[in-house]
């Protein structure tokens, strides 16, 4: 289940409408909170293509006939760090004027980056696997 090149820049440019319209709505959110905007839309743009190709040489990892351990682990740490530099940089930049609840949502986020990314994992490797009829 590799991603074709064309299918890959299609979802590309999908993820930077949605990282666009992102920044335009937390624009002010973001300058109260101490974050730099423009230093967490750069992060959040220059790491779609390695979310994208890490995301599908995960899939074809988990779906290919070799299903080895550490392509598995390797592709799910560059998709999950890809997904979540941009709030990593938001929780360091926004630290000291951070309330409780802003850490308990970035906190969701991030669990629920790591949660939906071993769904799939899951998805994957019983869609990969024959069945027993």
């Amino acid at each position: 289940m590799n991603l074709g090149p064309k299918t890959r820049f299609r979802a590309m440019l999908a993820i930077w409408g949605y990282d666009m319209a992102k920044f335009l709505v937390l624009y002010r959110t973001m300058e109260g909170f101490g974050i730099n905007p423009w230093v967490f839309f750069f992060l959040d743009m220059v790491t779609v293509p390695t979310y994208v190709m890490g995301w599908s040489r995960l899939m074809a990892s988990i779906t290919g006939e070799i299903q080895t351990f550490r392509a598995i682990f390797t592709w799910s740490l560059i998709t999950f760090v890809s997904s979540t530099a941009p709030y990593f940089y938001a929780a360091f930049a926004g630290r000291r004027t951070f309330p409780p609840e802003i850490w308990w949502f970035l906190a969701l986020i991030l669990l629920f980056s790591l949660i939906n990314l071993i769904r799939k994992i899951c998805r994957a490797r019983k869609a990969s696997c024959p069945t027993d009829s």
